[in-house]
């Protein structure tokens, strides 16, 4: 019988979460490849190997754990209830977000040459980033469940495999060659809209590990991570990681080796991670469980707290690596407390 917490991969959970805050509070102090609001003359250099590093491998983990989780809830729901669920949780906070902050946002700081109903399918259409926000995840993660529970007979019929330390290496190889393919056409940061805004470069990496965390839980691998795991994989990472970052003169310049190193991040930092965190943060207590309860609520409300406390220090006489760690702090309290308030009420608390 399966436990009710898992303690490690709610842990892994709120590092993320944490994780996103500090992404987002970096946009202003680093070199990125998107749109932000917020641009300030203190800069900080290591932000751009931390964004780096970040998008090989920080959603598709997320996914991943989002997958795996879909499947503890179905096993106690019936699809329906569950559907239903997922419209509340994830609809409500997208529709919220999308009509009722971003929208008029973008429409109020335009030039207002056209009307909100053709500015709004202009935005969707044309620069989807900034018709959903950061809730791309939440409007991709709703499409995912709605494909799973379509299509989910195959996992279903799959017998019960014991997890070999190899399968990881196999999954590499084919997220490098679907990746390599994507971006043949589509490049790092290009967005479109596919009934929800995707950057497709990305697609085969989210996709993917929602559907390995779905078959994870199915097929009980996570029982067979182990402490050494966590060495072997983060090695792997750490080379991966170099190598992309150093550019050596005999590394190919070709979009197949680009693809192939960013999934040895991806596998690396996340079988590495969760190897970790299994291993030795396997457990709780007070401050930790808040920050899990209230994890979708910050990711929720973050963004526009870490832009008000960007928007802040602007003209603060201050290098930009302390003005990154105290908006990543205080964005991260700020929105524990907002979500943590918030889930007082009963209404919200069912959605967040």
């Amino acid at each position: 019988m399966k436990p009710n917490r898992i303690y490690y991969i709610d842990n892994v959970k709120v590092l993320l979460t944490c994780m996103v805050v500090a992404h987002h509070a970096g946009q202003a102090y680093g070199a990125t490849g998107g749109v932000w609001l917020v641009n300030d003359m203190n800069k900080a250099d290591f932000l751009k190997p931390f964004f780096f590093i970040n998008a090989a491998y920080m959603m598709g983990l997320y996914f991943f754990i989002s997958g795996y989780f879909m499947m503890f809830t179905l096993e106690r729901k019936n699809v329906q209830a569950f559907m239903a669920d997922r419209l509340k949780r994830l609809g409500i906070p997208l529709l919220f977000f999308c009509f009722a902050i971003f929208l008029p946002l973008h429409y109020a700081l335009s030039d207002k040459q056209q009307s909100l109903f053709y500015f709004f399918i202009d935005l969707y259409y044309n620069k989807p980033p900034l018709a959903f926000g950061h809730l791309w995840f939440v409007a991709s993660l709703l499409v995912y469940t709605f494909l799973y529970l379509t299509v989910n007979a195959v996992t279903n019929k799959l017998p019960q495999y014991k997890f070999r330390v190899w399968y990881p290496f196999v999954y590499i190889i084919l997220l490098a060659v679907v990746t390599a393919f994507a971006r043949e056409y589509y490049a790092i940061d290009v967005w479109r809209t596919w009934l929800v805004p995707v950057e497709v470069s990305h697609i085969p990496q989210y996709l993917s590990m929602f559907w390995l965390g779905t078959i994870f839980y199915r097929q009980q691998w996570l029982a067979y991570l182990q402490g050494y795991m966590a060495i072997m994989y983060g090695a792997l990472a750490l080379v991966a990681t170099l190598l992309l970052l150093l550019q050596p003169a005999w590394l190919p310049q070709h979009v197949l080796s680009e693809a192939l190193l960013e999934a040895c991040m991806c596998v690396g930092i996340s079988v590495g991670l969760m190897a970790v965190f299994k291993k030795w943060c396997n457990s709780t207590h007070r401050w930790i469980r808040l920050l899990s309860e209230n994890a979708y609520g910050i990711y929720l409300f973050h963004l526009l707290i870490v832009i008000a406390w960007q928007m802040a220090f602007v003209g603060v006489a201050m290098n930009g690596t302390l003005k990154f760690a105290l908006v990543t702090v205080l964005s991260i309290a700020s929105a524990l407390g907002v979500s943590h308030l918030l889930r007082r009420i009963k209404f919200i608390r069912t959605i967040i």
